[in-house]
C-alpha cells in the first residue's frame, strides 16, 4: 500500500473516531484474560479494518525494522524442543506494539524454517491497567505456557505476579519499554535507557529554544515506568537551562485526543509558549496536530517519542523538531530467541539493550520508507 493510501485511511479513521488495534490473536481483548493459543501465529500483518483503537491505525503497517536492528545477531541456535508456547502481555493496545510484533513474527518464522513451532499469545488491554496485567499473568500461569513475557506496566504491582509465576515453575521475562529490578525474571530485552531518551529530547528542544523561554510537558500515563523515567530526564535536563520555565505538565494517558485538548488549552493560556516535550508515542501526534491547526507549526519546538507515521510526517514538514525512535523490531525478535534458549535451560544475557536514536527532518523520509515502505 502506498504512503498516500495509508494517509487517507488514517484520516478517515481519525475523523470518524473508529476504535482500532492489533489484528493479531489476543490483541483485540479488553480486560478478559486470554485462553491458550491454539494455533501458530504467523507473520501475516493485520488488515486496517481489523484495528480497534485510533492510535493503532498509524502503526498497522510498520515493519519496526530500521537500521538500528542488529544485523550481527547470532541466529544459529538449535532448539532442544520441537515446539514452544509463550505468553506475551503488554501495556495496552497501541500501534507501538505492532512494530514489536513484527520482530516476534520474524523470529517465529526463523524457527519454523528450522522445523520448530513457536506459538504465542499476544495480549494487551484497551487501556493501561496494572491490575489487569497482574490478572492476566496469574491466569496465564496455569495455562501451560513455557514462558510468560511481560512489558511492565507498573513495576511495584507486576513484580509480585512475576515472582509467583516463577515460584509456580513458569519461566518469566520482561521486554520492551521497562525492566523490573530485583525480581525473578529470567532476562530483559528492550530499552534500558528511557531516562537517557528523555534527556536527549529535552536537550535537543532546549538548545533549539536557545536556552530560554516557556516549555510545557505532556507526561503520559502515571506510573508507567518508561514514561516516568523519560519525565525525570526532561526535568533533570531542563534544570540545566535556568532561563527555561516549565509552565505546565499534564497527563495525556497515552491518548492522542487528550494530548490535542491539553495542547489547545496551552496555546490559549501561553501565547508565547516556546516548546513542548512529549514522552510517549501518542502525545507528539496530538501536540503537533494542535500546534499545526493553530498555525504555529515551526514556531513552537516540539520533541517526542517514536515512529508513528503521523509523527514522522510532522517531522518531515517541520511541525515536530525531533523524534526519539526506538528499536522495536529487536525488542520482539531477540525476545523470542532468548525465550527459546531460556526455556531450554541455556544462559542468555541478563539485560539486552536494543537502543534508540534521535531523528530529525532530514531523515524523516528514510524512516518512513524503512518502517512503512512505499
Amino acid at each position: 500500500m502506498s504512503r498516500k493510501m495509508v494517509a487517507i485511511l488514517l484520516s478517515v479513521v481519525f475523523t470518524t473516531s473508529v476504535l482500532g488495534g492489533c489484528g493479531s490473536k489476543g490483541s483485540d481483548s479488553t480486560s478478559t484474560a486470554p485462553a491458550p493459543a491454539e494455533e501458530e501465529v504467523t507473520t501475516e500483518q493485520p488488515q486496517a479494518e481489523e484495528s480497534t483503537n485510533v492510535e493503532a491505525k498509524a502503526g498497522d503497517s510498520a515493519t519496526g525494522k530500521t537500521e538500528l536492528a542488529d544485523a550481527d545477531f547470532d541466529t544459529n541456535y538449535t532448539p532442544k524442543q520441537e515446539s514452544y508456547e509463550i505468553y506475551c502481555t503488554y501495556k495496552n493496545i497501541h500501534s507501538w506494539y505492532d512494530a514489536i510484533k513484527c520482530g516476534i513474527d520474524a523470529a517465529v518464522e526463523d524457527f519454523a524454517q528450522k522445523g520448530v513451532t513457536v506459538k504465542y499469545e499476544w495480549y494487551g488491554p484497551a487501556e493501561p491497567d496494572a491490575v489487569d496485567q497482574v490478572n492476566s499473568i496469574e491466569t496465564a500461569r496455569g495455562q501451560g505456557y513455557d514462558l510468560i513475557a511481560v512489558d511492565v506496566n507498573q513495576p511495584e504491582t507486576t513484580a509480585k505476579a512475576i515472582n509467583e509465576a516463577v515460584a509456580a515453575g513458569v519461566k518469566a521475562a520482561t521486554f520492551a519499554s521497562s525492566d523490573i529490578d530485583n525480581c525473578d525474571r529470567a532476562f530483559f530485552v528492550g530499552n534500558t535507557d528511557n531516562y537517557g531518551d528523555g534527556c536527549a529530547l529535552a536537550k535537543a528542544v532546549c538548545e533549539k529554544m536557545n536556552g530560554e523561554g516557556k516549555i510545557a510537558i505532556l507526561s503520559g500515563t502515571m506510573g508507567a515506568a518508561s514514561h516516568e523515567e523519560r519525565l525525570k530526564g526532561f526535568y533533570d535536563t531542563i534544570a540545566e537551562y535556568p532561563n527555561i520555565e516549565v509552565v505546565d505538565e499534564q497527563r495525556d494517558n497515552d491518548a492522542v485526543e487528550k494530548a490535542i485538548s491539553i495542547t489547545e488549552s496551552w496555546l490559549q493560556a501561553y501565547p508565547d509558549l516556546g516548546g513542548i516535550l512529549c514522552n510517549n508515542m501518542s502525545n507528539p501526534v496530538g501536540a503537533c496536530q494542535a500546534v499545526k491547526d493553530a498555525g504555529k507549526a515551526g514556531e513552537i519546538v516540539i520533541g517526542g517519542m517514536d515512529h508513528d507515521l503521523r509523527t514522522l510526517e510532522y517531522l518531515k514538514d517541520g511541525t515536530l523538531y525531533v523524534a526519539q525512535v526506538q528499536n522495536c523490531y529487536d525488542m520482539g525478535y531477540k525476545l523470542i530467541y532468548n525465550a527459546v534458549k531460556s526455556i531450554d535451560g541455556e544462559s542468555v544475557e541478563d539485560s539486552t539493550n536494543v537502543g534508540s536514536t534521535s531523528v530529525y527532518a532530514e531523515e524523516a523520509d528514510k524512516y518512513i520508507e524503512m518502517l512503512y515502505g512505499e
